[in-house]
């Protein structure tokens, strides 16, 4: 049961950065409420992955930090759960 429960709050965080990604290329949906539940959600993980992006290779024009999110979630997830199991 607590399984269950880990494993859908780790795909709702990898839905949320999805969202977040396909989001950030649609400017009229910034002003959404829903929007900014979802930046508020995420922006705590992704932001110090965009600062170290940012020191490593400065001016990059792609944001790699939702891939390396959601691989870390995946990395964290598959820990946690063989833990747990």
């Amino acid at each position: 049961m607590i399984i269950n429960i880990i494993i859908k709050l780790f795909n709702l965080l990898e839905l949320a950065i999805l969202l977040e990604v396909i989001i950030s290329w649609i400017p009229q949906l910034r002003d959404n409420k829903f929007v900014s539940i979802i930046h508020n959600f995420v922006y705590p993980m992704m932001e110090p992955i965009k600062t170290l992006q940012n020191r490593l290779v400065p001016g990059l024009p792609i944001d790699f930090s939702p891939i390396v999110a959601l691989f870390i979630l995946d990395v964290f997830k598959k820990l946690l759960l063989g833990v747990l199991l």
